[in-house]
């Protein structure tokens, strides 16, 4: 897929801001929810905490305003389906309307209307926070992930090919109008990269097994119980889901925790043991995973810097420019490996 041409306005990096207030009056309305109120973040979508005057958690997320109504029926359907056919799944759970809706709508002043739904509120804390997962229970994560994949497989909805900036296998990663705005740094470091991900490596993960896939089971994302608590107790926030090559999301996972556990191998190898165990991996499969994680950081840090530079005028987000930092240093940690020596290991481990 040729991304060249895209350009920072494509990304849909634009979350509507609506009025807390006028929010609490629609959902009142729409759903007969009324209670306590927070923020919460967003790269899109406008997210909102509720706490129930009876103590249910709801979260309220309200689409940006250039988000296709059909990409918010995606994401309920795929939480519809996996209620209905794996209700194992710890992931939030639709609520509808006072009329038996999945979907609501609330329009802004200019008269633009955003799509609005509410899920479930999962309790629990990031594997972000707290003490890093030893190799058993990488291993629990990554066949919670292959689980996530069985549970998705057969799922099809029209929207689930749209443009999605965090699709690793669309060409964002090497996009020379992208690159040519790229900051020096990672311009300089990529450059060796950019030749084999473009004309080897995309063609080959495109052409592998291909699904409806979360995208997005970061440590972030990835819920447990407690702060020292190993098992997955809920998965949450389904807005980059899209369909795209199976590996990719075992990628995304894998260069999170790879990142978040200080560049070791070991996590990635865990997290692929556990997968492949529960979604068993072709050859071919495994021997891209290393390269869809490299894609995965690139298109990190080109994300990063547009968001950064579209906020140039307000104070730069601390969170983006860590993000940035980190991944920029595993760039640097990829480029100092050996290509064939990271990929024979990973190809072992699915052996032992």
């Amino acid at each position: 897929m040729n991304m060249d041409g895209i350009t920072a306005r494509d990304m849909r990096f634009n979350p509507p801001s609506f009025d807390p207030a006028e929010v609490a009056a629609k959902v009142a309305d729409d759903y007969g929810l009324i209670g306590e109120w927070a923020p919460l973040t967003g790269e899109r979508d406008q997210n909102i905490r509720l706490r129930a005057q009876d103590g249910r958690k709801f979260v309220v997320k309200i689409s940006g305003p250039d988000e296709d109504p059909d990409v918010a029926d995606l994401q309920v359907q795929a939480l519809l389906f996996l209620e209905k056919g794996s209700p194992q799944i710890p992931v939030p759970r639709i609520i509808r309307t006072k009329t038996g809706s999945c979907l609501s709508a609330i329009i802004n002043q200019r008269g633009v209307k955003h799509a609005l739904r509410i899920v479930t509120y999962l309790d629990g804390i990031p594997y972000g926070d707290g003490a890093f997962p030893d190799a058993e229970n990488l291993q629990k994560i990554g066949a919670f992930q292959g689980e996530m994949i069985n549970a998705l497989a057969g799922f099809e909805h029209k929207a689930s090919r749209h443009f999605m900036p965090w699709n690793l296998s669309n060409g964002i990663a090497v996009s020379r109008d992208l690159w040519a705005e790229a900051a020096d740094d990672v311009k300089t470091l990529a450059a060796p990269l950019l030749h084999r991900l473009r004309h080897e490596v995309l063609p080959k993960l495109n052409a592998g097994p291909s699904q409806i896939i979360h995208n997005d089971a970061h440590p972030y994302n990835l819920l447990r119980s407690d702060a020292v608590s190993q098992d997955v107790v809920g998965l949450i926030d389904f807005g980059d889901m899209v369909h795209a090559p199976i590996i990719n999301d075992l990628a995304v996972s894998a260069a999170a925790f790879h990142r978040f556990g200080k560049e070791d191998l070991n996590s990635v190898e865990n997290l692929l043991i556990g997968f492949h165990r529960v979604h068993p991996l072709s050859d071919a499969e495994v021997s891209l995973l290393w390269d869809a994680m490299t894609l995965r950081v690139l298109i990190t840090i080109l994300l990063s810097d547009i968001k950064l530079n579209l906020n140039r005028e307000h104070d730069a987000d601390p969170d983006i420019i860590e993000e940035r930092m980190e991944a920029y240093a595993m760039l640097e940690n990829i480029c100092d490996l050996d290509h064939k020596s990271v990929v024979d290991r990973l190809r072992a481990a699915c052996r032992a």
